[in-house]
């Protein structure tokens, strides 16, 4: 088991009750939730740093409308071969 520390947090009475209610109804300790709500926060705040960093590089190194245009050349050429 890994190590835990203890801490004490202070919530809006509403949002303890909400999560008491979702705590109770599968069964979890208060522990496990609040740590498995920090886990799904972390990993949402991963995905918007990487989501960040693509756009910024988007903005750095946008398409070149030619380009684009020679993707969409290839694409038609390739999915024309196909049967529809």
């Amino acid at each position: 088991m890994k190590k835990s520390i203890k801490t004490a947090v202070s919530l809006p009475e509403d949002t303890y009750r909400r999560a008491e209610s979702l705590r109770r109804k599968n069964g979890a300790s208060r522990s496990a939730l609040y740590a498995s709500a920090l886990q799904e926060y972390f990993k949402a705040l991963e995905v918007r740093d990487a989501e960040d960093r693509y756009a910024a590089g988007y903005r750095a190194a946008p398409e070149d409308p030619a380009d684009l245009k020679a993707w969409a050349k290839a694409a038609g050429s390739a999915l024309g071969k196909e049967d529809w």
